[in-house]
């Protein structure tokens, strides 16, 4: 295992390369570009938020930023794992032709969208300013818990890349997966509007404590509690290591299912 991470620390600037092209060849031909990385959420913001502030009228103060920071932290691994699914496979010819370590793809698709992600963060700051939410020293945590959902992001997209290889209806899969989480998920509304008496049922999804510890600095403005962060590294590190040892322990049957 040392060894393996030896040699994928040797193809760090052909990670960089791919990380680099991946950015280049998603925006190619587009005439906004780059632009479209923050106008696709905006605008997904700007629906939901008149739909549910305005038409269904959640009583959630200063609804937007609410919305806002719950659809930055789905997004980074929502859209992450969706992308990441097809890396190995988009790489076939390359892989075909020397030997990689097959985890420099999902790993640089994950890097990739998550230069994304940062960016939106950035947005979310503006957007905080804007509508006066108060700037306070939690932010700091920001980097942490970004940090913490990069690898859990990248241990599902792991896992989504090793199962994709052999199955290819794994992406469908996964796209009714995140639809229906996306609405189990305290992302459109606070979780206290819930009967008491089901709302455990929600804590047991491991993507509300994603969505819930980024709100508590955004929208709180106070550092998660400790119990939060925990149960954030602890599944972190559960979800990375079980899709690497996956990805680790498949990859070196993947050029015999490839077509």
């Amino acid at each position: 295992m040392r060894k393996y991470l030896q040699e994928l620390w040797g193809y760090r600037d052909l990670l960089i390369n791919l990380t680099v092209n991946d950015l280049k060849l998603r925006y190619r031909g587009s005439i906004l570009g780059f632009l479209w990385t923050i106008l696709n959420p905006l605008f997904f913001l700007l629906i939901l938020a008149v739909v549910f502030s305005k038409i269904i009228k959640f009583q959630v103060e200063n609804y937007i930023i609410f919305l806002f920071a719950g659809l930055t932290a789905w997004f980074m691994i929502q859209q992450t794992v969706l992308i990441a699914t097809m890396s190995v496979v988009n790489n076939e010819s390359l892989i075909k032709k020397v030997y990689i370590p097959k985890m420099v793809f999902p790993l640089s698709s994950c890097l990739a969208r998550y230069i994304d992600h940062v960016i939106m963060t950035l947005i979310l700051f503006l957007f905080m300013a804007f509508f006066k939410v108060e700037f306070t020293w939690s932010l700091l945590v920001i980097p942490i818990i970004l940090f913490l959902n990069f690898f859990f992001s990248l241990g599902l997209s792991m896992i989504a890349a090793a199962l994709y290889i052999i199955i290819r209806d794994v992406q469908q899969i996964l796209a009714i997966f995140f639809q229906a989480f996306f609405y189990l998920t305290p992302i459109l509304y606070p979780l206290d509007i819930l009967p008491a008496n089901y709302q455990f049922l929600f804590k047991l999804n491991p993507f509300f404590y994603f969505v819930k510890i980024f709100r508590f600095p955004v929208y709180y403005s106070v550092f998660p509690p400790l119990k939060f962060l925990l149960v954030v590294f602890l599944l972190t590190v559960v979800v990375f290591t079980v899709g690497f040892l996956i990805f680790y322990k498949k990859e070196k049957n993947f050029v015999f299912h490839l077509s």
